[in-house]
């Protein structure tokens, strides 16, 4: 429950105050519609000497009808806008801490999973003020003005309205939540246990289709949509039962109305139109308090997807910005000193003893086996990881001792894994530079060897490339993230395997195409193939885990 306390009171006091004042309205201008109109029905059946005796009647009708409506609204725009509000600071909070955790603290976890809970369940988390919080408010608000209405027109009627309500609006949320949490919780994990597999499906659609897991996929599937339906059910048998009882209570509390201010009536002590409006009032101000039963059947849900929500919140970024940053020197050499680095859990070292420097300028290819950690230094030289001993420095200042924005702002980088966004040829590369224009967009794709992707793609550079590239092949994909990189104005460039995926022939062209652009850039590059490089570069063998640095003859 704090959890999502937590998570209302961001929406700002004012805002949270307007709109239960006017959910309030709303819930009493509907009290006071059916009380006047039936007043108004009583007081016409009593065939008065003159209409003017009906008039007030007949302005709060009108005037509470309109109210209603009116009312309903504002709240409606005033509660909306605060959750909508919520939901984009948990969003934004959310993705802005993903950010700090990739890729180190990200290790294992599930791009689905991760996809759940910045996607459903903070969209879950919609119902913590609609549906919970302001409601529940708005009743006792509510409740506090029925009863003292009730106590001036018929004392005696008070402590039984006191009594319905308290089991409307404190008993059955109380059983609801209870009752329904297993089956909330349960539903909250299958849905982002099947957003994960459906993600995971999607991307490995192709072997699933041909390599024989389809049958074990439609099983996994299959165990998913089960549990969400025994759930829902579950829920079902929840809610429905506390809407029986809601709608009993507010009939039990029109009898009781009726039964103790009819003897007022028949005393003469109470006037007759009072019958019908306390009747009717009475039982307009259930509205109130009758649907926390059902309402409070979702805390279960809600209370799984803010835990999920907490426990990504909770983990630390393996790297972190120092205390008290360094400035960005001027000299941009690149240097390993002495490096060794393990990843957890692994009783191997990936690099020990690593001594590397990339002057300003120069070009290094770093060459060898795979597992040898040449993706691993490109990784500790953008601070993805810190090394376990020894250090990566830039001008003489050790890498953790500098800000993580200053520090990757000099590396324009293509890793391996060329990421490539559902949108546009002109989207993907203007992640590189905001400010290109489409001659010089053109020409680089020109240069790249993707002239006939420019073709082929419907509108050229507005031609959609699919999700996550599905519509070009893996070389396409790969020069596109060059590209990319190319056009960031970086004065380092790392390129990672950028030609794993090319013929010789386009190879080559890229090479160029690298060499040509990034004349003032410094690049460090890992690649399985050293004898398409040109002379400028020089060759770094890595050999188990200690490096050979050799010139290209």
């Amino acid at each position: 429950m704090s959890g999502l306390w937590r998570f209302v009171q961001g929406g700002g006091r004012a805002r949270m105050v307007g709109s239960v004042l006017l959910g309030t309205g709303t819930v009493l201008a509907s009290v006071g519609l059916l009380a006047a109109s039936g007043a108004l029905i009583t007081g016409a059946a009593l065939q008065p000497d003159s209409l003017l005796v009906l008039l007030p009647l007949i302005t709060s009708v009108r005037l509470f009808g309109l109210s209603r409506a009116a009312l309903r609204y504002a709240e409606r725009l005033v509660s909306h806008d605060l959750t909508f509000r919520l939901l984009g600071q948990v969003r934004s909070a959310t993705l802005r801490h993903l950010t700090q955790l990739a890729p180190a603290a990200l290790v294992g976890v599930r791009g689905g999973d991760l996809l759940a809970r910045v996607r459903s369940d903070v969209d879950e988390l919609q119902g913590v003020y609609l549906r919970l919080f302001a409601p529940t408010l708005v009743a006792a608000l509510t409740a506090l003005v029925t009863l003292a209405l009730v106590w001036l027109v018929a004392p005696p009627l008070a402590p039984i309205t006191a009594g319905l309500l308290t089991v409307a609006g404190v008993v059955l949320p109380a059983v609801a939540v209870r009752a329904a949490a297993p089956a909330g919780q349960t539903q909250n994990a299958a849905r982002a246990e099947l957003g994960a597999a459906t993600l995971e499906a999607l991307h490995g659609l192709p072997d699933l289709l041909t390599g024989g897991g389809r049958p074990a996929a439609e099983q996994h599937f299959a165990g998913l949509l089960t549990t969400l339906e025994k759930a829902e059910i579950r829920r079902t048998q929840v809610t429905a039962p506390a809407n029986v009882v809601r709608d009993a209570l507010g009939g039990l509390g029109l009898l009781a109305a009726l039964a103790l201010v009819g003897q007022g009536v028949a005393a003469g002590r109470t006037p007759e139109p009072l019958l019908a409006a306390a009747a009717l009032g009475l039982l307009a101000s259930f509205e109130a308090v009758g649907n926390l039963g059902s309402a409070w059947a979702a805390h279960g849900a809600l209370q799984a997807a803010a835990r999920r929500l907490g426990g990504l919140r909770a983990l630390s970024p393996t790297v972190q910005d120092p205390q008290a940053a360094a400035a960005l020197p001027l000299d941009l050499t690149l240097r390993f000193e002495g490096v060794g680095f393990e990843y957890p859990g692994q009783d191997r070292s990936t690099l020990r003893n690593l001594t590397l420097t990339l002057r300003p300028g120069e070009r290094v290819a770093v060459v060898g086996p795979s597992g040898a950690g040449k993706s691993t230094l490109l990784a500790l030289a953008l601070r993805f990881w810190d090394p376990s001993n020894g250090r990566v420095s830039l001008g003489n200042v050790d890498l953790r001792g500098l800000q993580l924005t200053d520090l990757r702002a000099c590396f324009a980088w293509a890793p391996q894994q060329a990421e490539v966004f559902g949108g546009t040829l002109r989207g993907n590369l203007l992640l590189g530079d905001r400010e290109a224009r489409d001659a010089d967009l053109t020409a680089l794709l020109t240069d790249l060897g993707l002239g006939a992707l420019l073709a082929r793609l419907p509108g050229g550079l507005d031609g959609w490339v699919g999700e996550f590239g599905a519509q070009l092949s893996a070389g396409e994909r790969a020069r596109l993230s060059v590209g990319r990189a190319l056009l960031r104005a970086a004065p380092i460039l790392l390129l990672d395997e950028p030609t794993a995926h090319l013929d010789p022939a386009n190879a080559r062209r890229l090479l160029s195409t690298v060499e040509e652009r990034a004349c003032a850039q410094s690049v460090l590059m890992v690649t399985h193939q050293p004898e398409l490089l040109g002379t400028q570069w020089r060759v770094v063998q890595l050999t188990g885990h200690l490096s050979e640095e050799a010139e290209r003859t």
